[in-house]
């Protein structure tokens, strides 16, 4: 039986059989020939083009701004700045972002004005003729350096942003503070169990900025009906987060908009903020037409939502039988001139003190801080915080087992959590798999020995698996079909067909008789969007309810179309079954459907509330081995091993693209990606400049899985989330078995790897 929330489905032998059949994508053939419509396909009669004008200083006054001759110019139908619009603030948890700067631009790529035309060149070409006259203000770039008190004031007066939905306004403390989390567990005496244990371990790390590397630029095309309806297709993952803002920036009655982000091209964190759409609004207005917005890949990478650098320190006391006692950790993230683009009570961009996740620790002291810089806005990028908190961990946890002189995986062993333990931000740990992940990695690393000149780094990871709202409507088709509408967006994850696959399992269907709709906004069925490792979990645990109230329902309506006994009807495998009497699903179904309409519709609401055996996260291993050329310092990947904790797998095909994806991902952020800044300007403007891995750069890759039981459908758990953050560390300490270099700065360039070199010895712990 697997339980759902409100009841149980069956999980017979036939739903299993079902689950593994590989899966077809519900929009694989409409992406494969080019007829997906995308935002940037999106188009309408009469519509005009925007574009918009940045700020090419990192911080200054707005003297005076002159559109005076691009509102002359062929073509133009409206110029908006500032001044036009007034102050108007927005931000997914601190509205602190100007939609226009009026008084202050406070990073190069600050938007000043926005032009609406017939044509983009004729967009563009009035942009390039509005003049501006700026008096520069000192810029702060560096972190640490905002955080002293000579620094500059980014903003004079944080009490003045009003705080998007419900909670407590973020904690701060010291100058351009944007937000602060501490994390105690069990913390009073801290410094004593330092000051007693026998060894302890101190290491700072650093990461870059990076950028998500989607292939669809955001975009969107708004327009406002006859009857005052805003309407609007964009690349938003959030459609519904979208909307809220529209109301609460522009306030638009939420019944009055309509969003639509159907196919979502790559986000990886990357659309679930605003971008042009709320400009677009106010050129709706002010032209009477249609507004088609689609950013360039240049302003992409250096005007928005990177992830966030970051320096971290960590120290760690251990004990005489090598078992942590006590750990802290300091983290300093350049959040970027303004705050809007996070979200959360902490404005941090997330799980960075999920490094330390894996491990039983009793004393802990965490603390993460985001500064105002001058320096283009950190936002929301897979796994955000936590690649960072991750990288630095798995580097400080292995560079003390070798202090120690342990081997990494039994040091790790030593230390994993195990029932009934808390993690280190004191939370309860549901049936956690570390110990069984590192079990099986042990294992497979048995039976295939080291090569010659060649070093193997482990890396340990664990993620939560996510959840959020999510409503669902079953409606009974004409043709004996199944209809299945969502709010949900298809990211490119195939949460789609997810919905498709449980909801025919749970009805005891083929996929074949289900067909899964986007609804937008006001299609009445909500869905809090894609992110966080959540949509397998949320739209399938409501798949299966909503799924199991319209089976019970179908086999109420079959025994009367059929004068079967209603006690006796069964809806399985295709067929209607009571008795020795059965009739084919489809045949009783159209019958069914020539009555009153049947429908079912469903919520499900986030709940921590598991069976003792059911786990809320996932962990996983890396194993990967390196060569080093050490007159060069270029890393070579010879072999990746990963071992995945996973619960039951609806799409076997998107499962594994998705761990192998994530990889990928990973390998990015160990070896080549850098959103390089200086002075406030970004140093890599398209991807020519910003290095992503390709397919040429995938090494030899090898997988394999624990099973567990997870609170998704039939005991599913995630996997997007899951793959990417411990493969830098696990690179760098490859890299340290190989040649005894320790990197602690990423990327793991052929650069920094000769640096170490040069400096071997440096990261030893102070004991």
């Amino acid at each position: 039986m697997c339980p759902y929330y409100g009841g149980t489905v069956t999980m017979s032998s036939e739903v299993l059989e079902a689950l593994a059949a590989p899966e077809e994508r519900i929009e694989g053939k409409l992406k494969v020939r080019g007829a997906a419509r995308y935002a940037a396909d999106a188009s309408m009669p009469g519509m005009l083009w925007s574009a918009t004008l940045y700020s090419p200083v990192a911080h200054a006054r707005i003297v005076s701004v002159d559109a005076s001759a691009a509102r002359s110019m062929p073509g133009v139908h409206a110029v908006l700045t500032g001044q036009d619009l007034g102050q108007i603030l927005w931000g997914r948890r601190v509205r602190d972002w100007p939609l226009l700067a009026r008084d202050r631009v406070r990073f190069i790529g600050d938007r000043v004005a926005v032009v609406a035309a017939e044509t983009l060149s004729q967009a563009q070409r009035a942009v390039a003729a509005i003049e501006v006259q700026y008096e520069e203000l000192p810029a702060v770039f560096d972190p640490m350096e905002a955080l002293q008190e000579v620094a500059p004031l980014i903003h004079e007066d944080l009490s003045q942003y009003a705080l998007y939905g419900p909670g407590q306004p973020p904690q701060r403390s010291g100058r351009n503070v944007q937000g602060m989390q501490v994390v105690r567990k069990d913390d009073e005496h801290i410094e004593d169990v330092f000051r007693s244990a026998p060894r302890v371990f101190e290491h700072t790390f650093s990461t870059p900025r990076e950028h998500q590397g989607f292939i669809e630029p955001p975009g969107s095309l708004l327009w406002i009906d006859a009857d005052q309806v805003v309407h609007v297709v964009c690349t938003n993952k959030m459609p519904f987060a979208l909307r809220d803002q529209l109301n609460t920036v522009a306030g638009v009655d939420p019944e009055r908009i309509d969003v639509d982000a159907n196919y979502v091209g790559g986000d990886f964190g990357g659309k679930g903020q605003v971008y042009n759409e709320l400009l677009s609004f106010y050129l709706a207005q002010a032209t009477g037409r249609p507004i088609k917005s689609v950013l360039s890949y240049a302003e992409s990478l250096t005007t928005h939502n990177s992830r966030h650098s970051s320096r971290m320190t960590l120290r760690s006391a251990v004990d005489a039988e090598g078992r942590f006692v006590a750990h802290t950790m300091d983290v300093i993230f350049d959040g970027g001139a303004y705050a809007a683009t996070k979200i959360g009570p902490g404005v941090l961009p997330g799980g960075v003190f999920q490094g330390m996740a894996p491990y039983r620790v009793p004393h802990v002291r965490m603390e993460a801080r985001a500064v105002y810089t001058n320096n283009v806005p950190g936002g929301i990028m897979r796994s955000p915080g936590e690649l960072q908190g991750v990288w630095a961990a798995e580097s400080h946890v292995d560079m003390i087992a070798r202090e120690l002189g342990l081997d990494p995986i039994e040091f790790r062993l030593r230390n994993v959590t195990v029932e009934g333990d808390t993690d280190v931000t004191g939370a309860h740990v549901h049936a956690p798999q570390g110990r069984a992940v590192l079990s099986r990695l042990r294992e497979e690393l048995s039976a295939r020995p080291l090569g010659a000149g060649h070093g193997r780094g482990i890396g340990l990871g664990t993620r939560h698996v996510g959840d959020g709202r999510s409503e669902m409507r079953l409606t009974l088709l004409p043709d004996g079909r199944v209809r299945v509408e969502t709010g949900l967006p298809d990211q490119g994850s195939g949460s789609h067909t997810v919905a498709r696959r449980v909801v025919a399992a749970a009805l005891g269907v083929s996929e074949s008789r289900v067909d899964v709709r986007y609804a937008s906004t006001l299609g009445g069925v909500f869905d809090a969007g894609a992110g966080g490792s959540k949509s397998t979990h949320s739209i399938g645990a409501v798949a299966v309810q909503t799924a199991a109230e319209l089976k019970q329902r179908l086999q109420e309506l079959a025994a009367e179309v059929m004068g079967w006994p209603a006690a006796a009807t069964e809806l399985a495998h295709d067929r209607f079954v009571a008795g020795d009497q059965s009739a084919p699903f489809e045949e009783v179904a159209r019958r069914i459907a020539e009555g009153p309409r049947v429908q079912v519709n469903g919520e499900h609401t986030p709940s921590r509330d598991h069976a003792p055996d059911v786990g809320d996260a996932n962990f996983t291993a890396f194993a990967i081995d390196v060569s080093v050329d050490t007159d060069t310092g270029e890393v070579r990947i010879e072999d990746v091993l990963q071992v995945a904790d996973v619960g039951t797998i609806i799409n076997p095909v998107a499962h594994e693209g998705q761990l192998r994806g994530g990889f990928g991902f990973g390998l990015g952020a160990a070896m080549m990606e850098d959103l390089a800044i200086q002075d406030g300007r970004v140093l890599t403007p398209s991807l020519g400049e910003y290095k992503l891995p390709t397919q040429m750069d995938m090494p030899p890759y090898r997988l394999a899985y624990v099973e567990s039981v997870g609170p998704g459908p039939f005991g599913a758990k995630m996997a997007g989330e899951l793959s990417n953050c411990a493969v830098a560390p696990a690179v760098a300490n490859a890299v340290a078995d190989a040649v005894g270099a320790r990197v602690t700065d990423l990327p793991i360039t052929a650069e920094v790897v000769l640096g170490a070199l040069r400096h071997r010895g440096r990261g030893r712990g102070k004991h």
